[in-house]
């Protein structure tokens, strides 16, 4: 069923289970920086408990009941919703699109809201750039309860971005702060007294900080003693605009097919061993077996929602990792496609690398490089360097490996 701005319908009306999955999708010319997230607020509209502001930083609440599963089937960001295990606290679930970084909503080409329940579509809500103005937010939909659950497609513009929105549902973004140290105490001194609790009106807050390398060279520690990364891989995530500029790539094919890109890497362990994962040629690497480094798939169509994944298991046997991304067809190089890597640490921590830099005529990006850190941790470097080929890439970081040419 297709709403239009402003329609309600109960819930029961579109579907009788109440675990569902929301999905939105948003698209706009130069790949800008969408964020999307979900708000549950009190019978009062106000996030009274910030654990129910599900978003980048947060990725589900306490029992699971809202949880962002990531991008899928052409969605940007999914919910997993349940309902029927919310707390009654929580009256209304908002869901909202903000620009990060420069530029208004009116860009937007199109986007949607769109509820599935049994992996059936029962809603959907599509909007477009041309029903707003030089807003940085859009609350696209609502999920409230009314004696029963209900959905509103709402649809409304809002002129300040993922804080302000925070501050409209009664958040507080906490500022990010170099960390000071107090005086000792005298010896004589009495010990302080216990720190008062908030006020119970006093907002909760919330850290909506986001890592951004934005030029080349910029760099970000991950450490892997952290609480909740044991046992969990680096997630190199890379996706791009299936609707950029068409023309031959590398090999000259795909003159009318959407861009098609190769995520991969080139790497050194610790003990010497060296290789390459990557599609051309079929080496995907492995989960369980060295390198401990995971390419999901070749997304050759360029349709997969969620791009081309690799995963790093054992980052701490990692001496070199070049992170790479090769135009196989669809375009000559990066000036059209809009490229972008969103790199999730073992406890969720996200870094986001923009590949804004691109060298006309040149199809081959080493994106990023991963080194050993100080202690129990690796650094993530943004490089953003672009090259002809595997081979100029490879003489450039010096892993020294002999190269045909390859097909898949």
């Amino acid at each position: 069923m297709d709403f239009v701005r402003g329609q309600k319908s109960k819930l029961s009306a579109l579907t009788r289970t109440q675990e569902l999955v929301v999905g939105l999708g948003v698209e706009a010319p130069g790949s800008p920086v969408f964020d999307v997230s979900c708000f549950g607020v009190d019978e009062s509209g106000k996030l009274s408990d910030d654990r129910y502001f599900v978003f980048y930083n947060q990725k589900q609440s306490p029992e699971g009941e809202i949880s962002a599963l990531g991008a899928r089937d052409g969605d940007r960001e999914t919910f997993r919703i349940n309902l029927s295990h919310l707390p009654q606290k929580i009256h209304k679930l908002v869901f909202a699109i903000t620009l990060d970084g420069a530029g208004t909503m009116s860009q937007v080409s199109r986007g949607h809201l769109r509820i599935t329940a049994g992996g059936a579509e029962v809603a959907r809500f599509p909007f477009a750039g041309v029903d707003f103005g030089q807003e940085k937010a859009i609350i696209a939909g609502e999920l409230y309860r009314k004696g029963e659950w209900r959905f509103a497609a709402v649809g409304q513009g809002f002129n300040g971005g993922l804080s302000a929105l925070l501050e409209h549902f009664g958040g507080e973004e906490i500022e990010d702060s170099a960390p000071t140290t107090a005086p000792p105490a005298a010896p004589s001194a009495a010990p302080p007294p216990p720190t008062p609790p908030p006020p119970a009106s006093a907002p909760p807050k919330v850290s909506i900080s986001k890592i951004t390398l934005d030029k080349k060279g910029d760099k970000q520690t991950v450490d892997l003693s952290k609480a909740g990364a044991a046992g969990r891989p680096i997630h190199v995530n890379l996706n791009w605009d299936t609707g950029a500029r068409r023309g031959g790539g590398f090999f000259g094919f795909g003159g009318g097919n959407a861009p098609d890109l190769d995520l991969g890497c080139m790497y050194r362990l610790k003990n010497g061993e060296m290789g390459v994962i990557q599609a051309l040629g079929g080496n995907f690497g492995s989960k369980s077996l060295s390198p401990y480094i995971f390419l999901d798939k070749d997304d050759r169509s360029g349709s997969a929602a969620d791009g081309e994944n690799l995963y790093l298991y054992r980052p701490e046997e990692i001496d070199l990792v070049m992170v790479f991304a090769f135009i196989y067809g669809g375009a000559s190089d990066f000036t059209s496609v809009g490229g972008r890597m969103t790199i999730t640490d073992g406890s969720g921590d996200q870094i986001f690398i923009q590949l804004d830099s691109p060298d006309r005529g040149r199809n081959f990006c080493a994106i990023c490089t991963v080194r050993p850190g100080g202690g129990k941790s690796v650094e993530i470097t943004k490089e953003e360097q672009y090259f002809r080929g595997h081979r100029d890439a490879d003489q450039r970081y010096g892993f020294g490996f002999r190269w045909t040419r390859g097909s898949k």
